[in-house]
């Protein structure tokens, strides 16, 4: 694991930038390069770097991205607790005006399916980079500490019918899912994720009370905080 961190934004950002192309780049022989997303607010100055960044990508690679979600509230696409709904607005939008993507490199849940986490697993076989915001309790994307959703078999999605963080009804990466990611981020931003932080370099802390250490297995995997200044 290793920590990117600075107390300054934009530093922090860019050091996103040059890690996120340096995996990017390790990928580009690859037909696909699928990229997970997560909703929330506290990834949002990472998103403006990326979309500063994507024009400076050959239009060979951006091609081969396909942008798909850590987990989704089943509510409708247009509804505002909706995570593609968020990113719609404020990154694909963007990126599709600007002609750097197209449609069919997005791919949203279809929330609307009895059982979306079964489809969604069959379109989303596997994750190269994925963006994991990390709440202030730990979680990732759907993954709440002590909750069952924690111990669903599998590698693939699966359905959280009680969230407790509404809404309830969600479908979420597997546990196993999030373990086999070749190049995880975490991102412990705000000082409300401080408590997270300390916790998840608890070593007498086991996931079950801490989900995010689910890619701390992961030698890839690389933290992203404001919440300290290295050296």
């Amino acid at each position: 694991m290793k920590i990117l961190a600075s107390t300054n934004p934009e530093t922090l950002a860019n050091l996103f930038i040059e890690a996120f192309s340096e995996n990017l780049k390790s990928l580009e022989n690859r037909d696909t390069i699928v990229i997970w997303l997560s909703g929330g607010t506290s990834l949002t100055t990472f998103y403006q770097a990326l979309l500063g960044f994507f024009p400076s990508l050959g239009i060979g690679i951006r091609q081969k991205i396909r942008f798909v979600f850590l987990d989704e509230r089943l509510v409708a696409t247009d509804h505002p607790d909706s995570n593609f709904c968020l990113l719609n607005e404020t990154f694909f939008q963007p990126l599709l005006h600007a002609g750097l993507i197209f449609p069919r490199q997005i791919q949203p849940v279809a929330t609307g399916l009895a059982s979306p986490e079964t489809e969604y697993s069959k379109r989303v076989p596997r994750i190269d980079i994925g963006l994991f915001g990390v709440g202030p309790d730990g979680h990732i994307a759907s993954l709440f500490p002590n909750h069952p959703g924690l111990r669903m078999a599998g590698d693939g999605y699966v359905r959280i019918g009680d969230s407790p963080k509404p809404p309830a009804d969600r479908i979420s990466v597997s546990a196993g899912m999030a373990r086999a990611i070749i190049f995880p981020f975490a991102f412990f931003i705000g000082e409300a994720k401080r408590g997270a932080f300390d916790r998840s370099q608890d070593l007498n802390i086991p996931y079950d009370s801490c989900p995010v250490k689910l890619l701390f297995g992961n030698e890839n995997c690389q933290v992203v905080s404001d919440l300290v200044q290295l050296p």
